[in-house]
């Protein structure tokens, strides 16, 4: 007998289920039409309607996406934040923390690098092509790019591919001649490496960006660097934005007392309800990203006076920073300290397009020059085109790296044309405008899960999306989001860095509208492949008619469950 790497899934299910009813079939246990008729049929009508068959999954990635596939973080609550706004290496402990204290690191390999992915149609499997890197913290995933690799490759099979690398990851340098030539240190916010801060402390810095990742930079190095320059290349709004009703004054950070973390740890009903009031004011916002709505004009009158407030005297700073787009037409970025650290005399804001690196700086396009620069800052943002770093072939030799290739089609954001059970987080059409990514995240592995239990319970061995699903959702995506501020004329992250393109980033709607849709998945747009060829056979998974429930009493004594009392309602009384 072929082994389980060899198998179709249909082979590996017809072995599973007869392994759970071996022996000869006791008196009306199995259904005897199907004996001669489907092998599988006939095992499944021995086993409890919704027995599971197993499935294999490889998912690529560890971060928030990765680790939720197998521990939800609303399960994980932590009061033992530092502060408000959460520093990088907080976030990160808390990740190493739920992986550590629930066991996950067991199933997480690090060190490995997806290069490859086929589905193979005569097995109804995926392929994995898996190389092993050096063990070095950062590694690019990147098409002709294999720095950190080892000779190492091998192939991973699994009847589901979950693609967790998520939307902020692929960072990119600026697209600006002569890097090579830059004398000193060169960094990117994104790939930040351990050993910064001796590249900063009493050096002189240029950092290049003012978006969300620049102006969380500038204030957390501004003690340390003895000289600054930040080049901007455009306006943008700096203004208190995240839940600031529960943030410290001004919308500015603070650090949560030790008083109020052991209270948290000591009453976790106390804290839950914290967190969902900072996240009821998140979702209260959304009507502000909506073009000429009360909310937007309050949002706009708000941020000029704010940014004037911090700003204090410096009008010029002012006058150049208020942008003309609307608010919220970049990620807004809470900016904590950002507008005090431009008034530091430490700082000197440069204008303009950064045209090339010099042996010693920078050079910008009206042609002033950065000199005896000993570190550079590079917070400009990710490659957000949303296509795969490698490629990934599902059927009809579709290759989803180039399909994908300056127009990004997805399914609320998970699922993809020709892509059999093939999932991925924070795709094409994602909330990332607006809340917490977190939430969002596990939101769409709760929807990936629903997908996985009826593929396990029901004889599938795979769904995608019905042809011209994914392109229908994109023209309604992109005609609702026409009416948005995200559409005004920003170069934005939703548009891949650029003022013109398209909106594929974005989720059609609020993140709460995004949660309710995923919360009812439409099976009716994906096709459904059986595990049975025949369509006679189509309900073969009702099995043998009994549930695991009613032949498992010691594990399920109740089988009244659907019997319940509405303590609201009132029993009828007599007349």
């Amino acid at each position: 007998m072929p082994t389980n790497q060899s198998m179709s899934a249909r082979d590996r299910a017809i072995k599973h289920f007869q392994s759970l009813a071996p022996g000869p079939p006791n008196p009306g246990e199995g259904t005897e039409a199907y004996r001669d008729v489907d092998e599988l049929a006939y095992a499944l009508s021995r086993v409890p309607t919704f027995t599971p068959r197993p499935v294999r999954i490889i998912a690529i990635g560890a971060g928030f996406a990765g680790i939720s596939m197998a521990r939800a973080f609303s399960w994980a609550p932590n009061p033992l934040w530092k502060s408000y706004y959460a520093k990088q290496e907080d976030i990160l402990w808390y990740i190493r923390s739920v992986a550590e204290q629930h066991d996950l690191r067991r199933y997480i390999k690090t060190s490995h690098k997806i290069t490859n992915a086929s589905w193979i149609p005569e097995r109804e499997v995926w392929q994995v092509t898996v190389t092993k890197t050096d063990g070095r913290d950062l590694v690019i995933s990147s098409p002709g790019i294999t720095e950190g690799e080892t000779s190492s490759t091998f192939v991973e099979e699994c009847d589901i591919f979950i693609n967790c690398t998520g939307f902020f990851n692929h960072w990119k340098w600026p697209n600006v001649k002569d890097r090579e030539e830059f004398g000193g240190r060169m960094l990117h916010s994104a790939a930040w490496p351990q050993d910064a801060d001796k590249d900063i402390k009493g050096k002189t810095v240029a950092l290049i960006g003012n978006g969300s990742s620049g102006v969380q930079i500038l204030p957390a190095i501004l003690n340390d660097a003895e000289k600054i320059y930040v080049h901007i290349r455009s306006p943008t709004w700096i203004t208190t934005n995240f839940a600031s009703k529960f943030a410290g004054p001004g919308g500015s950070n603070y650090d949560y007392s030790e008083e109020k973390k052991a209270a948290w740890a000591k009453d976790p009903e106390t804290y839950l309800q914290y967190r969902r009031q900072i996240e009821q004011e998140l979702n209260s916002r959304f009507g502000l990203y909506v073009n000429h709505s009360p909310e937007q004009k309050a949002a706009r009158e708000y941020g000029i006076r704010e940014m004037a407030n911090k700003l204090g005297e410096r009008q010029d700073l002012l006058q150049a920073l208020l942008p003309d787009f609307a608010v919220g037409c970049r990620r807004p970025t809470p900016g904590n300290g950002y507008l005090e650290a431009l008034t530091s005399p430490k700082v000197q804001v440069i204008w303009g397009t950064v045209d090339a690196f010099t042996k010693s700086g920078i050079r910008t396009s009206p042609g002033h020059e950065t000199k005896d620069v000993d570190t550079i800052i590079c917070a400009t943002g990710f490659d957000l085109s949303c296509a795969p770093r490698f490629p990934i072939t599902g059927l009809n030799g579709t290759d989803l790296q180039h399909l994908w290739n300056g127009n990004p089609r997805s399914y609320l954001s998970v699922t993809a044309q020709d892509m059999p059970n093939y999932f991925g987080f924070l795709g094409p059409f994602s909330p990332l405008g607006h809340g917490s990514l977190v939430t969002s995240i596990e939101m769409v592995t709760k929807y990936i899960t629903d997908f996985v239990n009826k593929l396990q319970t029901q004889n599938y061995s795979y769904c995608v999306p019905k042809a011209h699903i994914p392109a229908a959702y994109q023209k309604h995506a992109l005609a609702w989001l026409n009416k948005t501020v995200w559409a005004s004329n920003c170069s934005s992250t939703f548009k891949n860095g650029t003022a013109g393109g398209e909106l594929n980033s974005l989720h059609p709607g609020s993140r709460i509208n995004y949660f309710e849709l995923l919360r009812t998945p439409r099976w009716e747009d994906f096709e459904w492949k059986s595990l049975c060829d025949s369509e006679d056979l189509t309900f073969a998974w009702l099995a043998s008619g009994f549930t695991y429930r009613e032949k498992n009493p010691a594990e399920y004594p109740d089988t009244t469950w659907f019997i319940n009392f509405d303590k609201q309602s009132k029993q009828i009384e007599r007349r």
